[in-house]
C-alpha cells in the first residue's frame, strides 16, 4: 500500500513538473513573439525615419539647385532704372554690333536645351523618389544616366537608385548601385553616403564583418563628414550588441 502511495506521488510529481515546465515554455513563446514584433516594429521605425531623411535630403538640393539658378541669372547684379545721365536707345535705332552667327548661336542654344533637359529628367527622378514611385523613379535615373553618364549629377541619380531598391528591402540591388556611386566617383558628394548605405545594406543582410569593414571605410576615407558620424554610431551600437552577447 505504501509502495502504491509512493508511485502515485512520484508519478504527481512528474506530471506537475511536465505542466510547469509547459507553462515555462509557453512564457519563453510569449516572450519570443514579443521580441519579433518589437523588432519589426523597430525595422518600420527606421525605414520611415529613412524615408523622411531621404525626401529632407531631396528637397535640399532643390532648394541647393534653385539658389544656384537665381545666382547664374545674376537678377540683383542688373539695376532697376538706368544710371543717372545715361541715354538709352530703342534696339531699333541700334545697329546690331555682334553677330554671333547660325554655328555658334545654335551650339549655344543646343548647350543650353541639353542642360535644361538633363536637370528636367533628374528632377522627374527626384519628384517620382518623393512620391514614393521607386519602379519609376529608377527608371527615369537610368534614362538620366544613359543621356547623361558624365553629368555632375550622375552621382546623386546612382545613388538615389540605390535609395530606391533600398526602400523596397531589395538591399542586394540597393548595395550594387551603392557601391558603384561610391567607386565611381569617389570625390564627389554622395560618395560618403554612398558608402554608408552600402555598410547598412550589408547590415541587413545580417554580413556583419563586411557591414565592419566598410563602415570603418567610411570613418577612415571621409573624417568629419555626416557620414562618418553615422557609421561610428552604426559601429559603437554593432559593438555594444556584441557585448551583452
Amino acid at each position: 500500500m505504501k509502495r502504491k502511495i509512493l508511485i502515485i506521488s512520484a508519478l504527481a510529481f512528474v506530471f506537475s513538473g511536465c505542466a510547469g515546465m509547459s507553462e515555462q515554455q509557453k512564457t519563453i513563446n510569449n516572450l519570443s513573439v514579443e521580441v519579433a514584433d518589437l523588432k519589426t516594429s523597430l525595422s518600420d521605425t527606421r525605414a520611415k525615419v529613412d524615408d523622411l531623411g531621404n525626401k529632407f535630403t531631396l528637397l535640399q538640393e532643390k532648394m541647393d539647385a534653385s539658389r544656384a539658378d537665381i545666382d547664374r541669372l545674376g537678377v540683383s547684379s542688373f539695376p532697376s532704372a538706368p544710371p543717372e545721365g545715361l541715354t538709352v536707345v530703342p534696339l531699333a535705332e541700334e545697329e546690331l554690333r555682334y553677330n554671333p552667327g547660325p554655328s555658334q548661336k545654335g551650339h549655344t542654344m543646343k548647350k543650353e536645351t541639353g542642360e535644361a533637359s538633363a536637370e528636367a529628367m533628374y528632377n522627374k527622378g527626384q519628384d517620382l523618389f518623393m512620391a514614393g514611385r521607386y519602379e519609376e523613379a529608377r527608371a527615369a535615373f537610368a534614362a538620366f544616366l544613359k543621356a547623361y553618364p558624365r553629368h555632375s549629377l550622375s552621382d546623386n541619380a546612382l545613388y538615389w537608385t540605390g535609395e530606391a531598391h533600398y526602400a523596397e528591402k531589395d538591399f542586394t540591388r540597393a548595395l550594387e548601385k551603392f557601391r558603384e556611386a561610391a567607386d565611381k566617383y569617389p570625390g564627389e558628394n554622395k560618395a560618403p553616403d554612398a558608402l554608408l548605405k552600402a555598410g547598412f545594406s550589408h547590415m541587413e543582410m545580417n554580413e556583419g564583418e563586411r557591414a565592419k569593414a566598410v563602415l570603418e571605410k567610411v570613418v577612415a576615407t571621409y573624417p568629419g563628414t555626416d557620414a562618418a558620424s553615422r557609421a561610428k554610431k552604426a559601429l559603437e551600437s554593432a559593438g555594444a550588441k556584441e557585448g551583452t552577447r
